[in-house]
């Protein structure tokens, strides 16, 4: 099945389309209250830090293949449950009613099992929103029952476990991915034409190379954790340019002194004796 709509990391040069989503009364009747245009830069430049943190949410912009556009956001974020994370989606209102938000969701699913270490995805949603409850039924999701602790008895908790072919595959599934992205960088760094390569011609290229479409906004977004989290990486890999210096050699440590020998008090010499007095001689 060939998906109508890819995913890339959330930009600040997505302010229209954050706005066109949380300022809209009717997007947000299921969400909350809806944003003003002053709130909602303020919560775009937040949310951008806060992807920024190794545990943090991670937002994607959907785009529509047909013409790159950008037609609604989705997120996924940890909860208390180490192993289980939480998957939100909104689209404009020209893109409902399309099947969109199906795809764009197997494909947050799917990059999901096959990158991070958890054997289940959630989605939580007001019972009054129809159109989630049909794909979330699409999809597979069970019901959770109840809402966590907290939450309102009108919002419905669905689960999503990851599936026993999905858990055989996972090791070789990530080993491909990164030698995948290793051989393309490699390449990259040894063909000129790509090193001065537009976007456009480097997406071609990652796509000839059957690099996945999530990885490939992820290699040239601005946002490094976005890479490291679909690849599985517990840390971010960077490069540093480094002036060479030579290295000091290491001081060496001051031999040891020996020990001080302990002085022992000379021993006196004996007063040296006078010579004995000659008797005086006698007169005759």
């Amino acid at each position: 099945m060939i998906m109508r709509v890819h995913l890339r990391a959330l930009a600040l040069s997505d302010l229209a389309l954050f706005r066109e989503l949380y300022c809209d009364a009717k997007t947000m009747r299921h969400i909350g209250r809806r944003y003003s245009r002053a709130y909602a830069a303020a919560s775009l430049r937040a949310t951008l830090v806060a992807g920024e943190e190794p545990c943090g949410p991670f937002f994607f912009a959907i785009i529509e293949r047909c013409d790159d556009r950008a037609v609604g956001l989705c997120s996924i974020r940890p909860t208390a449950n180490a192993r289980c994370h939480e998957l939100g989606i909104m689209l404009v209102r020209p893109a409902r009613g399309r099947g969109l938000a199906r795809e764009a969701l197997c494909v947050l699913v799917d990059a999901a099992f096959r990158t991070l270490p958890i054997t289940t995805v959630s989605v939580q949603y007001r019972r009054a929103n129809a159109a989630m409850a049909r794909v979330c039924d699409s999809l597979g999701f069970s019901s959770a029952g109840p809402a966590r602790s907290g939450a309102r008895p009108k919002t419905c908790v669905r689960m999503l476990r990851r599936s026993r072919s999905q858990m055989q595959s996972q090791q070789p599934t990530k080993g491909k991915t990164m030698s995948k992205i290793i051989e393309f960088l490699a390449q990259a760094g040894r063909d000129a034409a790509l090193r001065h390569a537009t976007r456009e011609q480097l997406l071609h290229r990652m796509n000839r190379d059957n690099i996945d479409s999530a990885l490939q906004d992820a290699l040239l977004g601005p946002q490094q954790t976005v890479l490291a989290t679909l690849i599985g990486a517990r840390e971010t890999m960077y490069c540093q340019n480094q002036s060479k210096t030579p290295a000091k050699a290491p001081a060496k440590a001051p031999p040891k002194k020996a020990p001080a020998k302990k002085k022992t008090p000379a021993k006196k010499k004996a007063p040296a004796k006078q010579p004995a007095k000659k008797a005086p001689k006698r007169k005759r």
